[in-house]
C-alpha cells in the first residue's frame, strides 16, 4: 500500500512517469476489476433471487436482455477466456448496457406523460367525488405553506420545496410568461459544453412530455395503449364512467412503469459490473487475479445453480467497503493523468488501456446510467439559439394545439425544472397568496392545497 502511494505522489509532482505511470494503471486496474466483480456477484445473486427463486418474471424485452448478460457472465467465470473472447464480450455488453440506457429513457417519457395526467385528474377530482372544502382563508392557508418551504435553513431544500409548491399551486401564468421563463433559462447556458446544453433541453422536453425516443426502445406496447387512451380523452367533457376508467388507466400504467423502471435498474447495474470487469481483467496485477478467485468461483457456482449464497459469500464480507474507500482516496491521480500527462501516456503506448480506466471509473460512480464516454465539448452560442428556438417553437405548438387543462399541466411540470424565479420569503408569500386568491374553483384550490400537504414531512 506504502509503494503505490509513493507512486501516486510522484505522479502528481510529474517524476519517473515512465516507471511510475504503468504501475499505477495496473492498480488502478486491479482494484476497479475486484470492486466491479464483488458489485458484480451481488447483483447477479439478487438477480437470480428474483427471477429463479421468487417466480418474479421479467418483462418479455428485459428477459432478451437479461439473457445476454447471463451468457457474457457464464463465459466471464470460465477458467480459459481469451483476448479475442475478452473483446467480443466487451462489445456484446456494451451494446446491450446502451440498450438498457435508451430503454430507460423511453420509460422516463412515459413517466412524465403519466405526471401530466396524474395533474389533469387530480383537478377534476372535485368533479366525481367528494373533496372536503375547509373554512381556512387564503392568508391562513398562504402562511401555512411558507412555514413548510422555509422550516429548514438548507437552500436546496428551499429550493426543492418553493418548487414543489409552485408546480402544484393552481397555474396563472400565461403562455406568453412561460415562454419568457423558458428563454431566460436557456441563456443561462451561454458558455456551457454541448452535454449541458442538450441535458437541459432533455429534462424540458422530458417534463413537457415532448421528448420522444426512437421506436426500437419504445418497446413497451402495454403501457402505450393506456397512455393512448389518457390522450385521446375529452376532459372539458368527461362523464362519471369515463373518470373512473381514465383514473384506472393512469393507476395500471403507472405500476407498470414502475416495475419497468425497476427491472432497467437492475439490468444496468449488472451490464456496469460486468462491464468494469471486462475492461479490467486483462490488466490485473498478479496480487489482483489472486484476490479476485474466490469472487469469480462464486460467479462460476452462482450460475451452475448453487443457491446457497449466504454459503458462496462467507469471508466476503466489508470487502466492497474497503474496495470503495480505496477507489476515494486513488482515482483522482487517474484525473491527474488525464489533465496533465496524456502525452506521456500515448508515447508509452497505453491509449486504450487508460481509455477502458476513465470508461471504468464512470461505471463505478454514482450515476448508474452514465454515458460510457464524458463529452465535453464546447460550442459557441450560435448552437444555443438554434436549441432554445427550437425548443420554444415547439412549445408554443404544443401549447396551442392543448386543451386549458393540459397546458397548465405542462406548464406546472416545466416549472418543477426551471431556476426557482422567488426567493426572499416576501416573494414566496406574496406568490402563494396571489394563486390561491386568484383561484375562483373552490375545489381546485382545495385540491392544491392537499397535494402540498402530501409533501409535508
Amino acid at each position: 500500500m506504502s509503494d503505490i502511494r509513493d507512486i501516486e505522489n510522484e505522479i502528481r509532482k510529474g517524476k519517473n512517469l515512465e516507471q511510475n505511470i504503468p504501475v499505477y494503471l495496473n492498480s488502478m486496474a486491479s482494484l476497479y476489476g475486484e470492486f466491479a466483480l464483488h458489485n458484480l456477484a451481488m447483483s447477479l445473486s439478487m438477480q437470480l433471487d428474483k427471477t429463479e427463486f421468487d417466480d418474479t418474471e421479467l418483462d418479455k424485452h428485459n428477459k432478451e436482455l437479461y439473457d445476454g448478460l447471463l451468457e457474457e457472465i457464464k463465459k466471464l467465470g470460465e477458467k480459459s477466456f481469451s483476448p479475442e473472447e475478452n473483446k467480443a464480450s466487451i462489445e456484446k455488453t456494451i451494446g446491450i448496457r446502451e440498450t438498457v440506457r435508451h430503454r430507460m429513457e423511453a420509460v422516463t417519457a412515459l413517466v412524465d406523460d403519466l405526471v401530466i395526467y396524474e395533474y389533469m385528474l387530480n383537478r377534476l377530482e372535485p368533479k366525481f367525488e367528494y373533496v372536503p372544502k375547509e373554512e381556512t382563508s387564503d392568508d391562513d392557508l398562504a402562511r401555512e405553506i411558507l412555514k413548510w418551504i422555509f422550516k429548514d435553513e438548507e437552500n436546496a431544500l428551499i429550493n426543492e420545496r418553493i418548487k414543489t409548491a409552485v408546480s402544484c399551486l393552481p397555474i396563472r401564468l400565461t403562455k406568453g410568461k412561460i415562454a419568457d421563463l423558458v428563454e431566460t433559462t436557456f441563456s443561462l447556458y451561454s458558455n456551457s459544453d454541448k452535454k449541458a446544453i442538450d441535458t437541459f433541453d432533455y429534462m424540458l422536453r422530458s417534463a413537457s412530455g415532448m421528448y420522444k425516443t426512437d421506436k426500437i426502445y419504445d418497446v413497451y406496447d402495454n403501457v402505450n395503449e393506456l397512455l393512448e387512451e389518457l390522450r385521446q380523452a375529452d376532459y372539458a367533457n368527461l362523464e362519471d364512467r369515463h373518470y373512473y376508467d381514465l383514473r384506472d388507466d393512469y393507476r395500471l400504467a403507472s405500476n407498470l412503469v414502475s416495475g419497468l423502471a425497476d427491472e432497467l435498474t437492475d439490468l444496468q447495474e449488472l451490464s456496469n459490473a460486468l462491464l468494469a470487469v471486462l475492461l479490467t481483467r486483462q490488466y490485473f496485477t498478479l496480487e489482483g487475479e489472486k484476490n479476485c478467485e474466490k469472487v469469480f468461483d462464486i460467479i462460476r457456482k452462482m450460475v451452475e445453480g448453487d443457491a446457497d449464497y449466504d454459503a458462496l459469500f462467507g469471508g466476503t464480507e466489508g470487502r466492497i467497503e474497503s474496495l470503495n474507500e480505496r477507489i476515494n482516496d486513488e482515482e483522482s491521480v487517474l484525473l491527474v493523468i488525464k489533465e496533465h500527462y496524456a502525452k506521456q501516456v500515448e508515447e508509452l503506448m497505453l491509449t486504450v488501456p487508460f481509455q477502458r480506466l476513465l470508461m471504468t471509473c464512470r461505471l463505478c460512480g454514482e450515476s448508474t446510467f452514465a454515458d460510457l464516454i464524458e463529452d465535453n465539448t464546447k460550442i459557441d452560442d450560435n448552437y444555443l439559439e438554434e436549441v432554445k428556438t427550437k425548443f420554444t417553437k415547439d412549445l408554443e405548438e404544443l401549447l396551442k394545439n392543448g386543451g386549458r387543462l393540459k397546458n397548465r399541466a405542462v406548464m406546472a411540470q416545466l416549472l418543477r425544472e426551471l431556476p426557482v424565479m422567488l426567493s426572499t420569503h416576501t416573494e414566496v408569500m406574496d406568490y402563494v397568496r396571489q394563486a390561491l386568491n386568484s383561484c375562483t374553483d373552490p375545489g381546485e384550490k382545495q385540491i392544491s392545497v392537499n397535494l402540498i400537504r402530501e409533501c409535508y414531512d
